[in-house]
């Protein structure tokens, strides 16, 4: 397995670590020969010749590991050059017998934590090697000495030994050191894939310690409880810990229901409990945004229903409508020609509910868009006189020029005309009876009519409640519904027939200037 960079740097470090440890082992064995030892034991010129070759040797190691050599030579060569050179001081001072054989061992451990396994086998031999050939020379000008040989094999197996041992508990801290590097860097990939996933939840999310010091929050947190800081108590969430802590900081998940910043928020409190640590998750959501969705999902559901029952009504409908316009021109007697109008008349009176109901059926699909308000409402009423000139005379309107809104043209083009089509139906044949006005903020449509009572005010815009016999009772439910899906509000305003659609916001009218250009 190939040491990470990080690992390199460690064994280069080292290295300059132990080219320090060399400067201090000359120099104490220096002094040892100058002031402790007896001086003549040693041959001078040998000894400062020794000197000499080991200066040399640690200059070398500090400029040569400097260089981006391979490791392994660097490594190879410097601990060769450790072992001959104190195996060489032995032999200066009377070989093995001397005791400063065991100087080898901490080469060797240094060799066994550095290197491979055969290397390090290697280095122990050539001490092996260097200590015997102490023995042979002193042999050799003074005879064998039996304690000499014996000493020489029992420092052999200890360097034998010490390089073994360090290598095998070198090799098991390095697969523990690139176990646990491989084991942070998955944390860390883990954290970053948890960090983004925190992020893209739409709910707000909180993770807290037990003594309410904010760990982590999302971004959506932020946007709904202001600025948050990690690792820090925050002001804003002191109510959800006292509550918390109020409960005996139970480790079951639990709803909560409570208000921050003014906001009514829903959501759920997760406790995790690790060893000796307990967190806390947090999962809120404000009231209304989970009503929108609520109503998102109805609607849908709504829309689908909707659509599979107009398919089913509308196809026995045409044929039943079908059917009585012939009877209709077959019959000759008054009594059915006028039973068969009644047919034809509830027919289509059926039609026009399911056009109703699918018109609501389609509330969530809105596509807004800013435009200006009076050529809009120019146009409508145009068209709106065209298919009901018994109207004529009857309306008025009055639209600021400058005023833009966004809204879907369909929806507003069917609040409108409804609104018209009421009013002039409650409101009188004088001319102006009906007027329309619109602001930057609403727009306003009213007639001189007398008005609702209080008790049909209550039930104005509930579905299917209708003050007329001929009406379905969904006109007014449906602009409301309409309206809403557009982020505006319709109501009604007493005395008389007066109702307001108040615009969301304003909007700059030099905007269609410029696209114009």
């Amino acid at each position: 397995m190939t040491p990470p960079p990080a690992a390199l740097l460690s064994t280069r470090k080292a290295l300059r670590f132990f080219n320090l440890f060399r400067i201090a082992l000359v120099a104490v064995l220096l002094l040892m020969t100058q002031w402790v030892l007896p001086a003549q034991a040693l041959d001078h010129a040998a000894l400062w010749l020794w000197a000499l070759a080991y200066a040399a040797l640690v200059v070398a190691g500090a400029v040569v590991g400097r260089l981006a050599l391979p490791l392994s030579w660097l490594l190879t060569a410097t601990l060769a050059a450790d072992i001959v050179l104190i195996s060489s001081f032995t032999h200066l001072y009377g070989g093995v017998k001397s005791g400063f054989g065991m100087l080898l061992l901490p080469f060797l451990a240094v060799a066994g934590m550095l290197v491979s396994g055969r290397l390090a086998l290697f280095y122990a031999a050539l001490a092996t090697f260097s200590l015997f050939a102490s023995v042979a020379l002193n042999a050799w000008h003074d005879g064998l000495d039996s304690n000499q040989l014996l000493q020489a094999a029992l420092l052999a197996i200890a360097g034998f030994v010490t390089s073994a041992t360090t290598w095998l508990l070198s090799r098991k801290a390095r697969q523990s050191e690139l176990l646990a590097a491989l084991r942070g860097s998955q944390l860390a990939s883990l954290n970053r894939v948890n960090a983004l996933a925190l992020q893209a939840l739409r709910e707000a999310v909180l993770v807290l310690d037990a003594q309410g010091v904010l760990r982590q929050f999302n971004a959506t947190a932020s946007r709904l409880l202001g600025e948050l800081q990690r690792d820090r108590l925050q002001p804003v969430l002191q109510p959800l810990i006292r509550r918390w802590h109020l409960q005996g900081m139970p480790l079951q998940e639990q709803e909560i229901d409570l208000v921050l910043r003014g906001q009514q928020l829903i959501g759920r409190m997760v406790p995790l409990a690790e060893d000796d640590s307990l967190l806390l998750v947090v999962f809120l959501q404000p009231a209304e945004q989970l009503a929108a969705e609520a109503q998102q999902l109805k609607l849908a559901a709504l829309g689908r229903l909707t659509a599979n029952i107009a398919h089913e009504i509308r196809n026995p409908l045409a044929a039943i409508s079908h059917a009585a316009e012939l009877l209709g021109e077959e019959a000759v007697a008054p009594v059915t020609q006028r039973l068969s109008g009644m047919v034809r008349d509830n027919c289509a009176r059926i039609e026009h509910l399911v056009a109703e109901v699918l018109q609501l059926g389609r509330r969530d699909r809105v596509h807004g868009e800013v435009f200006l308000l009076r050529p809009f409402v120019d146009e409508l009423i145009a068209s709106f006189l065209l298919a009901h000139p018994e109207y004529h005379g009857r309306l008025g309107w009055q639209v600021e020029a400058t005023v833009a809104v966004r809204f879907d043209r369909s929806h507003l083009q069917r609040i409108l005309t409804n609104l018209l089509a009421n009013a002039c139906r409650h409101g009188s044949a004088q001319p102006g009876a009906v007027q329309l006005v619109a602001t930057a903020q609403r727009l306003t449509v009213l007639d001189d009519g007398p008005g609702l009572s209080e008790a049909a005010q209550g039930r104005l815009f509930e579905p299917f409640f209708t003050t007329e016999s001929s009406g379905t009772g969904l006109g007014l439910y449906i602009a409301r519904e309409l309206a809403q899906a557009n982020g505006a509000q319709l109501s009604y305003q007493p005395p008389g027939g007066c109702f307001q659609l108040t615009f969301p916001e304003s909007h700059d009218p030099d905007h269609f200037l410029r696209t114009d250009r």
